[in-house]
This record gives C-alpha cells, structure tokens and sequence, in this order.
C-alpha cells in the first residue's frame, strides 16, 4: 500500500491547526500556513498525473481524485475561517484585567469576567485595562527621562521644575499607585481615561508642589506625600475616573544644576553688596569719629591764649626737625640761646 505523505502532512497540519485555533493560540497560523502550501501542492501534482493519463479507466478514477482536490480545497479554506475567527474574533480576560469593547453600534460594554470571549472581527474594537497595581507618573514622561539620566544628581533634570514660595527652583516627580474599582466611570464615562487622568494628576500635584516652600520638598519627603495623597483623596478625582488611591511618592526632590548656579551668584552678590555696605558704614564711622575729635581738639584750644599756641607749634617743628642732618639751625644776632640736658 502506497502512502501519500503530503496527504498525510496535510492531515496532520489540519488537525493541529484546528487544536490550536480552539485554543486561541496565535501559533496556529504556522500549521496553517503548512497545510496550505501542502495542498496546493497535492492539487498540482494531480493536475499533472490527470494531464498524463489517457485510458478511460484512469480517467475514471480521476473523478474521484478531483473530488480530493475539491475537498482539498474546501478544508483550506474552512480552516483559514476557523484560524482568522479565533485570532481576531476572540479575546481573553486575565485575572487582574478587564475591557471595554466597542460594539457594531457604538454602545461601549465593561467586560471582567476572567476567560476567552468572543466578538465580531474587524467590526468590534477591544480595549484593555489593569485594574490593580496602575502607576501614574508626574510628569508623564518620568520613567523615559529617568531611563536617559546619566549625569551626577545636579547634572540632569529628570523631573519638572517647580518654583516654589521660597523663589526657588526645584526638579521633583512624583508617582501615583492607585486601582480601577469601577470600570464603566473609568472607561465608557471618559471618553480618553488614561490622558484625562494623567492631565488631572499633574494639574493637582504642581498646584499643590507650587504652595510648598523648596527647603519642605527637599528635606520633609514623608510630610510632603502625606499632604499630597491627603489632596489626591480630598479631590474629585476619585469619582471622576472610579479610581482608589492607593499611595503617592515624591521622586528625587531636588534643586536643579541651574537653581543652584543662581543661587550661588545671588549669594555671591548678596555678600559683595553687605562687603560694600559694611565698608561703607565702617568709614561713615571712621569720619564722624575724626570730626568729633578734631572738635574736641577745638574746644580744649579755644581757652588757650595765642603766645601759647604759637610758641607750642614752634616747639613742634622743632622736635619733628631736629634729628634731620639736613637742617641748618640759624639763629638770629642778640638772640638768647636755652640749652637744656
């Protein structure tokens, strides 16, 4: 007995593309593709056989054979049906998860049943959800930044920019743990859940990191994300996307590579201006000093007669010139000489 092994080969690949299209397995389009070049390759082959053969006896027999490559034919095609339908006519719930499907339509329908359910193809659209363990990121684009930092902590901004009360700058994010506990509020009553939320987040977290001075963001962490989940869950943001806030987490506060540079130059400044300030008030002082001297000077010489003060600034001269070798002392005919030792 001959064995037709493509036959067999085709067999085979059907069945196996039929296992696997039960199970809603993607991988059942490789038999699939097996299955088909194998029957067009029978088909062929008995094309050519029939082409060959003359006697009415085979000819008769051809019929039969013609009805393999009609049947051939057929079962590709039924299994091309059956795989499609399974790959985009079908999809699963995990525990964890759940979907928003979009109807022929346009009604939008919760699905959080765990399992495989089916939809029709191409006509229904699918959205998924995790409905526990969600981060949401402030600013949005956190984790991307946080991936490209290489620079040392003063180097590289990988957060947002907030001035605070204080007139400084500091660069912080912040991250928000929270679930989905109603998912039709959450993604049939918002028509973009995901962007309407990140908008509402980051609107709440740089109004209220806005209020705070930069020494309470940078040194008071743990008060900081009290206040903030106590702001997340006094806010309408829960009711608005059925959501619960689980936790929320101040990422790297600190003050930017910029922030600190002017920082530096206003300190730099504020020195230079009370160095000259100092300066100036120390010889305002050294001034007035000088004037209440010279004024005491005036009133203890405005009782002393002129002879005295006369005779006291040649006494001065004297004593300032005596010891210079460059001095001749003339002294006038008739005049009297003191020497005293």
């Amino acid at each position: 007995m001959k064995i037709n092994t493509n036959l067999v080969l085709f067999l085979v690949m059907v069945l196996l593309t039929a296992g696997m299209a039960i199970e809603h397995s993607r991988l059942a389009i490789i038999p699939l593709i097996i299955a088909i070049i194998t029957g067009i390759n029978i088909i062929a082959k008995e094309n050519d056989e029939k082409s060959e053969i003359k006697k009415v006896k085979i000819i008769n027999n051809d019929k039969g054979e013609g009805n393999i490559s009609i049947i051939i034919g057929v079962v590709i095609f039924l299994l091309f049906i059956i795989v499609i339908a399974s790959l985009l006519g079908s999809y699963r719930i995990e525990t964890g998860t759940g979907a928003i499907i979009t109807e022929v339509n346009g009604n939008k329908v919760p699905i959080t049943d765990v399992g495989w359910h089916t939809r029709t193809p191409l006509l229904t659209d699918v959205e998924k959800y995790s409905v526990v363990n969600n981060n949401i990121y402030f600013p949005a684009d956190y984790l991307e930044l946080e991936s490209r930092f290489k620079g040392d902590a003063q180097s590289g901004a990988i957060g947002f920019d907030i001035k605070t009360t204080d007139d400084k700058v500091v660069d912080t994010g912040a991250v928000m743990s929270f679930e989905i506990v109603d998912l039709i509020q959450f993604g049939v009553k918002n028509t973009h859940p995901q962007e309407q939320l990140q908008k509402a987040y980051d609107s709440l977290v740089f109004n209220y990191l806005q209020s705070q001075s930069s020494e309470k963001i940078t040194t008071q962490i743990t008060s900081i994300n009290d206040e903030l989940y106590q702001k997340l869950k006094e806010s309408k943001i829960e009711d608005q996307f059925g959501i619960k806030v689980n936790s929320v987490s101040l990422l790297r506060p600190t003050f930017t590579k910029i922030a600190l540079d002017a920082l530096a130059e206003k300190q730099a400044i504020q020195a230079k201006s009370e160095g000259e300030l100092n300066a100036a008030k120390n010889r305002a002082e050294a001034i007035e000093t000088i004037a209440k001297a010279q004024k005491n000077q005036a009133d203890i010489l405005k009782n002393v007669p002129q002879e005295q003060l006369d005779f006291n600034a040649k006494l001065a001269l004297y004593d300032t010139l005596k010891g210079s070798p460059n001095v001749i002392w003339v002294i006038p005919s008739g005049q009297p000489v003191v020497l005293t030792k």
